[in-house]
């Protein structure tokens, strides 16, 4: 589970014209634990929001990496490429001409390069339709996520005692009791899954199936037991 930021990118309408009633400028940001939120949010973007800080909460950059259509890019309509593609489309480098100006502003996404980390949504107001970046920035260590963040703390702390440590030897590194009797069980997927959070969190290092710590220190260190 992890904490989430959202934050004002960009107003795609009209601000010029007309104004943001809530007060917001780019760059605001607020923040969701699980528990609570830090920050000013406006009524107008709840109906949007929540799915999207629900999934990132709870799947951090999965909720956005592996959404194909995040790489599609721009394309145009083509049918001679339907016995290529199987649906009749043809990728285009730049904006097709007589674009609406709100797209104009926006200008063609580059060719992505890496895993996408950030979701959006937009505002209910379709005149100034201000848009939030929504992304994971830390594990949550609030009240309700604590069971697992206090599994993937101690994993932590096991590759910070012992740096190269095989991933395959981290569980012997557990007592039985402590592997089995804490909730949740440490189990060979949920390992996997915390493993996965501690390295797009920056506080692992994977290398030929070795974990070393990055020396990032996490938002709190829990005394278990």
């Amino acid at each position: 589970m992890f904490k989430v930021k959202c934050r004002l990118v960009r107003f795609a309408g009209h601000v010029d014209k007309f104004p943001c009633h809530f007060g917001y400028k780019i760059g605001d940001e607020f923040y969701y634990d699980g528990v609570e939120f830090k920050g000013r949010i406006c009524p107008g973007l709840l109906a949007s929001m929540m799915p999207i800080i629900h999934g990132t909460f709870l799947l951090g950059y999965k909720y956005n990496e592996n959404v194909m259509f995040r790489y599609r890019g721009l394309d145009v309509k083509d049918p001679d490429m339907a016995k290529y593609d199987g649906a009749g489309y043809r990728p285009v480098s730049e904006l097709p001409g007589g674009m609406p100006e709100e797209f104009k502003r926006m200008g063609p996404p580059p060719p992505p390069n890496e895993k996408s980390k950030t979701s959006h949504f937009t505002c209910g107001d379709t005149r100034i339709l201000a848009e939030f970046t929504c992304e994971a920035v830390d594990l949550s260590d609030s009240d309700y996520a604590q069971p697992f963040y206090r599994r993937a703390i101690s994993i932590l702390e096991k590759i910070e005692a012992d740096p190269g440590i095989d991933i395959k030897d981290i569980p012997d590194r557990f007592t039985d009791f402590e592997r089995n009797e804490i909730s949740p069980r440490l189990t060979p997927v949920l390992l996997d899954v915390l493993m996965e959070a501690l390295v797009d969190m920056k506080y692992v290092e994977v290398r030929e199936g070795k974990a070393y710590a990055t020396g990032k220190e996490p938002p709190s260190r829990p005394k278990i037991g």
